[in-house]
């Protein structure tokens, strides 16, 4: 008989081969949903490789996802339009934004920007919509579809789905956390300006059907932490639900 050791129990078998399995099993479902997060990552990165586009980093200093001709320099003299609210202020000089894709997007100077480019009807949600870090991706986004600069060269001169998409892109570059550039980009996306694609058009919906969409998308996002591309496919199903609401 083996002498008794001070401070030591010994433990029956069973107890011991079931606290195996278990932890076993515990290791195998985490091994699972690591793998499973990773081929979700990997799926997502293939598709931008295969779109030739690169995830822009948060901050500036790669070969794309960059700007030239910054800081932003802006006119003193406020531009009133219409009933909006707020000043609009023309850009002075031409910066330009190389975007994951390697294109280049360019802000011509008399570019109106009111540094916020976010749809008014979703202030309430996104926060402070003119924060330092948004102003030259607004900037980029209003040469290219905002009020104000319909005689541009650059406006609407690519499809508002690529506009939309730059915008994201610039929102990391110039130091926008990933999470707000996802919502930021939601907003844009579900209530901005889409050109030449009537198929598309969301003039039916009213103000709070939007909202309701912009609630659940940014719950989403939270939850989910998908890529923009994600974000872009969710958008793309969520509207035929509405279209089908709608009965369209």
């Amino acid at each position: 008989m083996l002498p008794a050791v001070k401070g030591f129990r010994p433990m029956h078998s069973g107890g011991a081969s079931l606290k195996l399995v278990s932890g076993r099993a515990i290791g195998v479902m985490i091994s699972a949903l690591l793998a499973a997060a990773a081929t979700l990552a990997g799926i997502e990165q293939l598709r931008q490789q295969s779109e030739g586009r690169v995830t822009c980093p948060q901050g500036a200093g790669s070969e794309v996802c960059r700007f030239e001709g910054t800081p932003l320099r802006v006119s003193g003299t406020p531009v009133y339009i219409g009933n909006r609210q707020g000043a609009f202020l023309p850009t002075l000089e031409e910066i330009s934004f190389v975007d994951g894709s390697g294109r280049r997007w360019i802000v011509p100077p008399d570019t109106l920007t009111d540094g916020a480019s976010i749809p008014p009807l979703f202030a309430p949600l996104v926060g402070d919509r003119q924060r330092r870090e948004y102003l030259l991706a607004a900037a980029l986004h209003d040469a290219y579809c905002g009020i104000g600069n319909e005689a541009l060269p650059t406006y609407q001169s690519r499809p508002w789905e690529e506009v939309h998409r730059m915008f994201y892109d610039a929102l990391l570059t110039a130091g926008t956390p990933p999470r707000i550039a996802k919502v930021m980009f939601a907003a844009v996306y579900l209530g901005g300006p889409r050109w030449n694609d009537p198929a598309r058009a969301l003039d039916m919906m009213s103000d709070d059907d939007l909202m309701k969409e912009m609630k659940q998308g940014m719950d989403w996002i939270e939850r989910a932490d998908p890529g923009p591309e994600e974000i872009m496919d969710w958008m793309k199903d969520r509207e035929a639900k509405m279209r089908a609401a709608h009965g369209e």
